[in-house]
């Protein structure tokens, strides 16, 4: 897997040259000194940059257009910068078309400048950053807004990193990432300390979901971690399946970790609108970490889409989802199969709070384990054809007078009952699961919970207190992560707070 947290490399101009341009600037200029800069994209495009050449937009202008560079390489050591000089950060104004599009270059590092077009509903057809191919290529602190497409995009790149993006007002995604089918796989990603908010759906895709925050798909390794994505989706322009806060499709290795995703929506009619998903075609992939709450849909989708590749090998686990599925599924891990082609999870070490239900699935799926988990809902805590999977070592608390396993040939008022007639919750003829209140500590609203990812670690709400019923009590498992939600070691017989 690709390094984590590491810092950008540092883009400091080796051996190269620094050009400057400015609206006040002369095309016919040398543009080496910002006392005769450049003026136009145009003369950028025409610049024939190489390893160590930077390129600096006098803070607080807008320039208009499109900037296109194709096939500039730099190197590891040297890399082509792009960015900002003086008070400030500079804008350039794509209008109806994009921003920015690398083609099929290399080492290239985009930072400190803004991008904006028209709107998603006044004509614009772009990307705020468009990466095209290419490899090791880095956009940092951009903010990208009114693009119809979506405000940063990429496709069949390799070792993109991709940090401290703003995008909101946007059509499509905040950030997406497309590889596979006509495109190679993108491979080796890194989606890290990015928000993105407010991009509501794109009002020409009338076939297909749209109001994603951050959404990947055709990627070979890649990591999403300490990204916030909220009120994404409220206009999509389509009923049918829907957006998601972060997630990931026709993925393998995908790990997305310590983010937050609440208040996502989707519009009247649409489905989903959830803060998590890895979804169809997804493999050896892990939601792990993460925070999910108050979302139209599911706090977690583990999804199969019909005609999708094999689902298969895929893990959740040490996540929270807290008031999830307000007005779609109805549950904090949602499981639906649109085909065959899905099997193998490990769900273990979570948190669930529902007014509805913890877990509920479409189908029977086989290869699921759900283990040491904490599900406490309003309604039945597991709803659904669940035979196959594997449930041991989970907490249980229903808040109503309700079944707490509601199956649809056969619903179970206990666990005991479940237990006898089914094998769950039984391991070497003990009963493992319990019904109890997990005492843990609530916070009086959910306005108190955190936005920034780098705060969940120290968050103080869903800790166990010092006599919950779980504290000590979970199960063996191999891999653990060896860690959990805040950090704390984990060893594979280890407890769950």
């Amino acid at each position: 897997l690709i390094a984590s947290t590491a810092a950008a490399a540092d883009v400091a101009s080796l051996g190269g040259n620094t050009y400057y341009v400015s609206s006040s600037g002369d095309d016919t200029s040398s543009g080496v000194s910002a006392d005769a800069p450049w003026k136009t994209l145009e003369r950028v495009e025409a610049g024939d940059l190489g390893p160590g050449d930077r390129v600096l937009f006098k803070g607080g202008d807008r320039v208009p257009g499109t900037l296109t560079l194709s096939e500039v390489v730099g190197t590891a050591d040297a890399r082509v910068v792009l960015s900002s000089y003086g008070d400030g950060r500079a804008t350039i104004d794509g209008g109806d078309g994009s921003g920015f599009v690398l083609a099929s270059c290399e080492y290239v590092t985009v930072k400190e400048l803004n991008f904006v077009g028209n709107g998603r509903k006044s004509e614009n057809d772009g990307y705020g950053v468009r990466i095209e191919g290419g490899a090791n290529n880095e956009i940092d602190s951009v903010e990208a807004s009114g693009f119809r497409r979506a405000g940063i995009s990429t496709g069949g790149d390799e070792s993109t990193r991709i940090t401290n993006v703003r995008a909101h007002h946007n059509g499509f995604a905040g950030i997406t990432v497309r590889g596979g089918g006509d495109l190679p796989f993108t491979r080796d990603l890194y989606i890290g300390h990015s928000v993105a908010h407010d991009n509501p759906g794109d009002p020409l895709n009338t076939t297909n979901h749209s109001g994603n925050g951050i959404v990947v798909g055709g990627v070979k390794g890649g990591l999403i971690e300490y990204c916030e994505a909220f009120n994404n989706g409220w206009d999509m322009p389509r009923q049918g399946n829907g957006p998601v806060g972060i997630w990931g499709y026709f993925c393998d290795r995908l790990v997305i970790q310590h983010n937050i995703a609440h208040h996502n929506k989707t519009s009247k009619g649409g489905h989903d609108g959830g803060g998590f998903d890895l979804d169809g075609g997804a493999t050896n992939s892990i939601l792990q970490y993460n925070l999910s709450y108050a979302n139209q849909g599911t706090g977690y989708l583990l999804c199969q889409y019909p005609g999708a590749a094999p689902w298969k090998d895929n893990i959740c686990r040490y996540n929270i989802s807290i008031d999830d599925g307000r007005t779609n599924h109805f549950d904090g891990i949602h499981f639906w199969a649109g085909d065959e082609n899905i099997s193998d999870a490990l769900v273990h070490n979570n948190l669930i709070v529902n007014g509805r239900h913890a877990i509920a699935s479409t189908h029977d799926i086989p290869g699921l384990v759900f283990r040491n988990n904490i599900l406490v809902s309003g309604d039945s805590v597991v709803l659904g054809p669940l035979d196959a999977a594997r449930f041991e070592g989970n907490l249980y608390l229903s808040r109503q007078d309700a079944p707490l396993i509601a199956h649809p040939d056969r619903q179970f008022q206990t666990l005991q009952e479940w237990a006898e007639a089914t094998g769950k919750e039984m391991v070497n003829g003990r009963l493992v699961g319990r019904v109890a209140d997990p005492r843990i500590v609530l916070p009086l609203d959910l306005r108190d919970l955190p936005t920034n990812p780098e705060a969940l670690r120290k968050m103080v709400f869903y800790r166990l207190i010092a006599d919950s019923p779980a504290v000590g009590t979970a199960l063996p498992i191999e891999g653990t992560g060896g860690e959990d939600f805040w950090r704390n070691p984990v060893a594979s017989d280890g407890p769950r707070n």
